[in-house]
């Protein structure tokens, strides 16, 4: 059975809403309320583990026809081996993962049900229980005494290489979904953005370099491979600086008799220089657009540090296009998200035209001499 979406137990909603009722009112009748709010607490975690349960057995007979299908062994039969068995049944053009059919285990894929803790007097453990989001404003309030921590501690008289802030090369922050997985609680974007807000005033303090453990908890590295040379452009390595600690990717391109060697490097500041001149050079309003095609698409403009060399015999069009390519490579290489845009841009794709050869008895590619008949 393929399994793609999100089920929730709308029991286990009812459940929070009755609950965080209880914390407001004296009246007489709350430990009745709350009586039954935790029996209907109980029904929705039952409810849930069949649930489970039911998907498990689900999964385990998908595995087994799967392996039939395959000529495989079920048992021995990993995960791995079910996801290229699914690309091999299932092929799609499609890049967008939730877009494509996936077998996997119902705890991977289904949101997990956070079960609460309750004392002996039935109270629950977490302080922060009745905000129905406690391990969210846990992490907000944990920001909050670290951002104040650094901050003391970065007004005091230090080294500098103790003053130094987080690097921020290699690593992003974890998105909404994942962000929201990793908490156990579903988050909304209003509540990601202020998580994100205060992260990144963490990060911005002299001396945030201390928390790096607890920032690198909640970020991802970037990772980017050499490309696939037969479905797609090849795709340079990325690099990291050991001067600035920056990701660094290289790319190389051609147009007509124009070749184009573009550097480029995250967390600039929206330098863009081509053969040691800016973009004030080029006095063609068509060349500067193409030249920032690929960063307003990837929505990377004024983020990056570009520096471009070329050589050959290029002309107006033919050198801005070649700095747009490799540009286009690089980014792809450094924002593995961001390829899927720019290929649909067309972006990634090599222009392969040439100046056509100028024929004999005749001027030129096409051009014929003129017939006179006397």
């Amino acid at each position: 059975m393929l399994i793609r979406g999100v089920v929730s137990t709308a029991s286990s909603v009812r459940t929070f809403s009755s609950l965080s009722s209880l914390s407001t009112g004296d009246s007489p009748s709350s430990s009745g309320r709350a009586a039954r709010a935790l029996e209907m607490y109980m029904r929705g975690v039952k409810e849930h583990d069949k649930m489970m349960g039911r998907e498990g057995a689900n999964f385990e007979r998908g595995k087994r026809h799967l392996a039939n299908m395959m000529g495989m062994e079920a048992s021995t039969m990993t995960q791995n081996d079910i996801d290229t068995a699914i690309r091999y049944l299932f092929p799609s053009g499609l890049s967008d993962k939730k877009a494509l059919p996936i077998l996997a285990p119902p705890d991977q894929v289904l949101p997990r049900l956070h079960k609460l803790a309750f004392d002996e007097e039935g109270k629950p453990m977490g302080a922060r229980f009745y905000t129905l989001k406690p391990a969210f404003y846990q992490l907000l309030s944990e920001v909050a005494i670290r951002s104040e921590k650094v901050d003391r501690y970065g007004g005091e008289k230090k080294t500098i290489k103790e003053k130094n802030h987080f690097q921020t090369g290699g690593s992003v922050w974890l998105n909404e979904e994942k962000m929201a997985k990793k908490l156990g609680e579903k988050i909304s974007t209003h509540m990601y953005t202020q998580l994100m807000m205060a992260m990144e005033h963490l990060i911005s303090l002299p001396g945030s370099a201390t928390q790096n453990d607890f920032i690198m908890q909640w970020r991802e590295p970037i990772a980017a491979g050499s490309g696939n040379k037969l479905f797609g452009p090849p795709i340079p390595p990325v690099e990291i600086d050991a001067t600035t600690n920056r990701r660094t990717a290289t790319a190389k391109a051609d147009v007509k008799a124009t070749y184009a060697e573009v550097k480029v490097s995250d967390a600039g500041k929206g330098e863009f220089i081509v053969d040691g001149m800016s973009l004030d050079t080029f006095q063609s309003l068509q060349a500067r657009e193409t030249l920032l095609c690929p960063l307003i698409v990837s929505d990377l403009l004024g983020r990056l540090s570009i520096t471009a060399t070329t050589k050959g015999m290029g002309g107006e069009t033919a050198v801005p296009r070649a700095v747009r390519h490799a540009l286009s490579l690089s980014i792809a290489a450094l924002y593995p998200e961001k390829k899927e845009v720019l290929t649909l841009s067309g972006l990634l794709t090599r222009d392969p035209r040439k100046r056509e050869r100028s024929k004999v008895n005749q001027p030129g590619a096409r051009a014929k001499w003129i017939w006179k008949r006397r």
